[in-house]
């Protein structure tokens, strides 16, 4: 009678901190281990934290920056999410970024004589082809044959570097300018600014986007086959789903989000690309969307967090000498204590059940 009372006390007690208890332990393991750091680097530890937060919180372009930084990170990590959700390990995000902002800078370009109404969706929707485009390979490998998804999509990101290096030197590089650069969008091509502040509607596009993966997720009949396809494979195909098919949608989607994140951050901020530009979004999209706990929800104020540590991150760089990749060693380390966490969770339970 004393084990069932414990079981349910238990079981109730991880209904209701589950959801955020790996994710706290992630957060809180990963600044302990950073403060660590510091302190074995010479460095103040709480001086640098309050640099972090008071120079990308507390002034206007710290929080402009954010904003900014926010856009494509969240439109990347919501579109890993439906992948992951599905039980698909798409890391080929970068990839997919970077072809779908190259095609958004030609089309920027190209039709310069039509109106920012036209020519804006007409960019933002060119690279949302072109990323699906390009996550289509890896989806049509795993449905048709098996071929593991992490090799083939990592894979791809090199060749997606590789191929945008040849054309930015080569036929569309602009001609007069000194170094590689693609022709700058037109002005019409540009993102507007959100009214009275320096930053674009983009931030207003990515929270669009993740209402709509989350109504994706959790309303829909595609959602709902895409969270029994990661369950179980097994079951997927027991009773009749078309998982091939939906392998390959997840991918395409997926692979559209990264390719919008790629064409804002064009229309957006750069107007022109650099042959050597490698976005990062998708490193720290990885570990988000798994300490949000796949939640489309939980991505946007994880997105948020992640934005202030990559902002201000660069910001402690250039006022205290720590390295800026510190932040990269903080990502990793949540997402180190969030498997952590997990497995410890789980031993626990079992043990409760036994």
């Amino acid at each position: 009678m004393e084990q069932g009372r414990r079981y349910v006390l238990v079981a109730w007690l991880g209904a209701a901190i589950r959801p955020a208890f790996s994710s706290f332990v992630a957060i809180a393991g990963a600044i302990a281990v950073g403060t660590s750091i510091l302190i074995g680097t010479g460095v103040d530890p709480g001086f640098a934290y309050f640099i972090i937060l008071s120079e990308s919180l507390g002034t206007e372009f710290g929080v402009t920056k954010i904003l900014i930084e926010l856009v494509p990170l969240l439109i990347t990590a919501l579109g890993l999410l439906i992948c992951f959700r599905a039980g698909i390990w798409n890391l080929g995000a970068q990839g997919q970024m970077l072809i779908g902002a190259l095609l958004a800078n030609v089309v920027g370009y190209s039709f310069g004589p039509l109106p920012s109404p036209v020519i804006i969706p007409l960019l933002l929707l060119a690279g949302m082809v072109a990323g699906a485009a390009w996550a289509l390979p890896p989806a049509l490998l795993k449905a048709k044959l098996g071929i593991n998804e992490v090799i083939t999509t990592m894979l791809l990101n090199f060749v997606a570097m590789n191929i945008l290096r040849f054309l930015i030197k080569g036929i569309l590089r602009d001609v007069r300018e000194e170094h590689p650069l693609t022709y700058p969008i037109v002005s019409t091509a540009k993102l507007p600014n959100i009214y009275g502040t320096q930053v674009h509607i983009g931030i207003l596009i990515a929270l669009a986007f993740g209402a709509v993966v989350y109504l994706l997720m959790a309303r829909t009949k595609l959602g709902f086959e895409l969270r029994i396809l990661g369950q179980s494979l097994k079951t997927a195909r027991y009773i009749g789903l078309p998982v091939g098919r939906l392998i390959v949608l997840a991918f395409v989607i997926s692979g559209a989000a990264s390719g919008l994140a790629g064409a804002i951050q064009v229309s957006g901020v750069m107007r022109n690309i650099n042959p050597v530009w490698t976005p990062g979004y998708w490193l720290a999209a990885v570990p988000l969307v798994f300490i949000a706990k796949m939640s489309p929800i939980a991505v946007i104020p994880l997105s948020l967090l992640f934005a202030v540590l990559l902002v201000g991150g660069d910001i402690m760089h250039r006022t205290t000498g720590v390295p800026v990749y510190f932040v990269d060693i903080l990502l990793s380390l949540m997402l180190l204590f969030f498997a952590v966490s997990e497995v410890v969770w789980r031993i626990q339970m079992r043990r409760v059940e036994g």
